[in-house]
């Protein structure tokens, strides 16, 4: 997909998004345009016959010609305005755009042409509009043979001006890696194996010029990663470990470790799931498909900071050589876990993964990971929940996110949790039975890092859906990468 920013006059789209306020007779540079164009019947239908008034999320569709098309939309009262409702709007207006256009091409006008009041800076209203905008266009159309793609995607101002550029630039890559971790994770587990990913992983390295450390499983077991050797016995397909690193030209101003969670299909072992519990199992590894979107991203926009992905890549199946409940397995640091629950695995590899992480002295770790189901109780679908350490990486992750359209909730990680995973012959169970079930999970997590500024996302609740939202529809929602690439910009 291009992204091209215009001026309005030059825009090349047979149809153009348009946004209004609710009850509100303010009328943008874009849309002026287009009134014209229309010898005013636009205004008419609008403004004296009222068809469209403005309410959050409501549409009107205007044929200018024969070769151009208008499509409205409300963004409600201005004054209940949020970058959220404006994300929402985006993705909705591409999404019905793309019924309209015969090109395979639509325009959209910027934020800052409709309202110059708005708190948002003309830089993030451009990312947000292009990365919203190819949400509610996104489709994985690999094995449908009618395929209905827009190809080009036209940002419109009156001005385009430095931030503008850059805020694109920026929207266009967080895009990307959101699509590449979708197609990622809607691709089949067949397909998606440990081997698939590390392979997947060389070839980004080669791409974007990056470090690249791929082990296998004889390397793994160098390594002392039993834990997490031990969930990924059960399956034919042996397991692998990744880390790739980005390195800017100059000295970098911070060191940051992304690990995602990496199972490529989650059976459940011998705690075998219910067959409608694995229907979407192979989403496990949305993890490890957001780190490495994030830093093919990182690798575009070249930001002073080091960034180092790691991912423990396996699958987490039912056989004679399957680890069992009552193992005594031994991480990487020498800690040992009693298994109380074969599906409880995540948190085995993790821990491996963020023993390694120490190695690398980073400033700040960062895990993502589909682990709890307790959190879907707790905060549903649309709310992440985050833990750590460190409250002030906490604070800031969480403010940048809130700028950036995706909604997290603090979890409390106390010391009084041990008690849940207490083990009469070995430091810790897996699991601690179903109270606090998702903070338990990272306490469990917090004792496999040494890091003073650790972070915990438990996106379990977020990383797919059963139905579409108000932004996002159903299946894999790429969440939490356009918080993260921000968040490692800022």
């Amino acid at each position: 997909m291009r992204f091209i920013t215009r001026k309005i006059k030059e825009q090349n789209s047979d149809t153009i998004i348009c946004f209004i306020f609710e009850n509100d007779n303010k009328k943008s540079e874009t849309f002026k345009y287009i009134d014209e164009l229309s010898n005013g019947l636009l205004s008419k239908q609008i403004y004296e016959c009222e068809t469209i008034t403005g309410k959050f999320q409501e549409t009107f569709k205007f044929a200018i010609n024969e070769n151009l098309k208008v499509l409205i939309v409300g963004l409600g009262k201005k004054e209940e305005f949020t970058r959220q409702k404006f994300s929402q709007c985006i993705a909705l207006a591409a999404r019905t755009a793309k019924t309209l256009s015969k090109n395979k091409s639509i325009a959209i006008e910027t934020i800052e042409n409709c309202c110059q009041s708005t708190n948002i800076n003309k830089k993030d209203i451009a990312q947000i509009t292009l990365t919203s905008a190819r949400i509610g266009l996104y489709q994985f159309d690999k094995y449908v043979a009618d395929k209905n793609k827009i190809e080009t995607i036209e940002l419109l101002s009156s001005n385009i001006d430095p931030e503008i550029e850059k805020g694109a630039e920026i929207g266009a890559f967080v895009s990307f890696a959101m699509k590449f971790a979708k197609d990622l994770v809607n691709e089949s587990a067949q397909i998606v194996t440990p081997r698939y990913i590390a392979n997947l992983a060389e070839e980004i390295a080669k791409e974007h010029k990056l470090e690249a450390k791929i082990y296998n499983k004889n390397q793994i077991k160098e390594l002392n990663m039993n834990a997490f050797l031990a969930v990924g016995q059960g399956s034919i397909n042996e397991p692998m470990f990744i880390h790739l690193t980005y390195k800017p030209k100059t000295t970098p101003r911070k060191k940051i470790a992304l690990i995602g969670k990496g199972i490529t299909f989650d059976a459940g072992g011998m705690n075998i799931k219910p067959a409608s519990s694995m229907l979407t199992m192979k989403s496990d590894m949305t993890g490890a498909a957001a780190i490495l979107g994030i830093i093919q991203a990182i690798g575009k926009l070249q930001p002073d900071v080091e960034v180092h992905v790691i991912s423990a890549l396996c699958e987490n199946m039912t056989s004679g050589s399957a680890y069992k409940q009552g193992d005594i397995l031994t991480a990487m640091n020498g800690k040992t876990i009693e298994v109380d629950n074969t599906d409880a695995e995540g948190r085995i590899t993790l821990a491996d993964a963020l023993c390694y992480a120490d190695y690398l002295n980073a400033d700040e770790v960062i895990d993502i990971a589909t682990l709890t189901g307790a959190v879907i109780v707790a905060l549903g679908n649309n709310i992440t929940g985050i833990m750590g350490n460190n409250q002030n990486q906490i604070n800031n992750f969480r403010e940048i996110a809130e700028e950036f359209c995706e909604n997290t909730w603090q979890m409390p990680i106390l010391d009084e949790l041990k008690d849940n995973l207490k083990s009469e012959i070995a430091d810790f169970k897996n699991t601690g039975g179903k109270s606090a079930g998702t903070s338990t999970a990272a306490w469990f997590l917090s004792n496999f890092t040494k890091s003073k500024s650790w972070m915990h996302l438990d996106i379990a609740g977020t990383a797919y859906l059963d139905k579409t939202n108000k932004e996002t529809l159903f299946g894999p929602t790429g969440v939490m990468i356009r918080s993260l690439i921000n968040y490692i910009l800022s």
